[in-house]
């Protein structure tokens, strides 16, 4: 096993149980918060939120303290719990995450990339918040179907490394937040944590727009972006060939706009003639006709390129349904807005790390397989991989040995390795239905 992943688990551990760590927890300004002679230490909300598995509070607190820490019994209640987890500050877990891949990122040898650059797909996806008055008020609503009332919900915008299988971040913020501004965001937080290689970012139709140009070059990443059918078309009846360098130009009613909406974009831009971007045709087997503009004007990238980069960012909405589904990121510990924040971005750590353990499971798996004349390829079962490390990770952490523990996880990882499934290619994806509904309701988590 690669000593790179120990290493990652290793740091997860040691800042978990860090006095330093401590500090960030505190969502106030209170010394006594999280102290160490309470029954239930920073290091244990901790890792009870990693730990989370869709279930009644009781039974989460049972679950962490009997099965994982090897205790008799629970010595607190669920609302000593609950209080002492309203006073967690949930960029936390951004901040660990962060950490835990920019180590990966910043060991280039295992990095998967397309001709040099790492593939980050950006988009938005509604999350569903307990229904309740005070999220309506703080997150927003959305229409709740014929004749019901609106329902609250949130938007989660994520920036997913589509050959890496990572989210890098996650943002959360009110529905009727623009999904650009959160994209900025993500943008901002992807160069944190991927400093020493070249990026590249791929957003469907609702991103286009002069202020990301702008703000991707500043960066000096680059981008592809799928263009709606009313988007720049007299430059579009400019051009003479399906791939071709047009310019966009800055006229006068588009730096009006800005500096009436937006005077930080117009003081970039209003000295500025125009944009040099990219613009190509692409023909679908339907008929259909895909337009994207980038600013990779180089002819090492053709057609087929910009058409196998732009399809490789649905694999953020299999990272969605993962997240959703899977780990059940939307079955909240709580009703309260801070609930929402810790649980998605715990979650997002956790999906992290799973997808690293499976990394490494999958290379195990080959091995084992090359000797073999297989009819088809196999990796491990996901879903499974989930169920083994919701059982036995948080546990592997509390072991204070570290030979022991190293071993342990191993194992942990070769275990997973033991669940397959067949890779199926060219499967055909469908998008994501707006169930309006909520999956979950807080009074009535399950007890198993």
């Amino acid at each position: 096993m690669k000593k790179s992943i120990i290493r990652r688990k290793n740091y997860l551990r040691n800042k978990i149980f860090s006095e330093s760590t401590k500090k960030l927890c505190r969502n106030n300004m209170s010394t006594n918060t999280f102290a160490r002679n309470r029954k239930i230490t920073f290091s244990d909300i901790l890792l009870m939120t990693l730990n989370k598995q869709g279930r009644n509070v009781s039974f989460e607190i049972r679950d962490y303290e009997i099965n994982k820490k090897g205790g008799q019994f629970v010595g607190y209640s669920d609302e000593a719990y609950l209080k002492q987890r309203r006073k967690l500050n949930p960029e936390i877990f951004k901040y660990l995450n962060q950490g835990y891949l920019k180590d990966f990122y910043h060991e280039k040898k295992y990095v998967k990339k397309y001709k040099g650059y790492v593939v980050w797909a950006i988009d938005g996806s509604k999350e569903e918040v307990p229904n309740t008055m005070q999220n309506k008020d703080f997150f927003g609503t959305v229409p709740g179907g014929k004749g019901k009332d609106k329902v609250a919900r949130a938007l989660m915008s994520g920036a997913y490394d589509v050959y890496n299988n990572f989210f890098g971040d996650v943002q959360v913020d009110k529905a009727t937040t623009y999904e650009s501004k959160l994209a900025k965001k993500n943008i901002e937080e992807c160069l944190k944590i991927n400093d020493k290689q070249k990026n590249l970012f791929v957003f469907d139709r609702n991103y286009p727009s002069i202020e990301l140009y702008e703000l991707l070059n500043e960066k000096h990443a680059k981008f592809i972006m799928r263009l709606s059918v009313n988007d720049y078309m007299n430059e579009r009846k400019q051009m003479s060939k399906d791939d071709e360098i047009i310019e966009i130009k800055y006229t006068s009613y588009r730096k009006y706009h800005f500096m009436k909406k937006n005077p930080e974009v117009y003081k970039k831009i209003k000295d500025k003639e125009g944009i040099k971007l990219r613009i190509i045709n692409i023909k679908l087997n339907t008929g259909k006709t895909e337009t994207l503009i980038t600013n990779i004007l180089t002819n090492k990238f053709d057609k087929e390129d910009f058409n196998e980069i732009y399809h490789a960012r649905w694999k953020i909405e299999e990272g969605y349904n993962s997240i959703k589904n899977k780990l059940k990121i939307e079955k909240f510990t709580g009703k309260l807005p801070v609930f929402v924040y810790q649980d998605t971005y715990a979650q997002v750590l956790v999906y992290n790390q799973l997808q690293d353990m499976l990394k490494e499971g999958n290379q195990i798996l080959i091995s084992k397989n090359n000797e073999k004349k297989l009819k088809h390829e196999y990796q491990i079962n996901e879903n499974k991989a989930i169920g083994l490390y919701k059982e036995q990770f948080i546990r592997i952490m509390l072991i204070e040995d570290k030979k022991i523990a190293t071993k342990q996880f191993e194992e942990l990882v070769e275990e997973m390795a033991k669940y397959v499934s067949v890779i199926r290619e060219n499967r055909i994806s469908t998008e994501r239905k707006f169930i309006i509904s909520n999956k979950y309701h807080s009074n009535q988590g399950a007890t198993f």
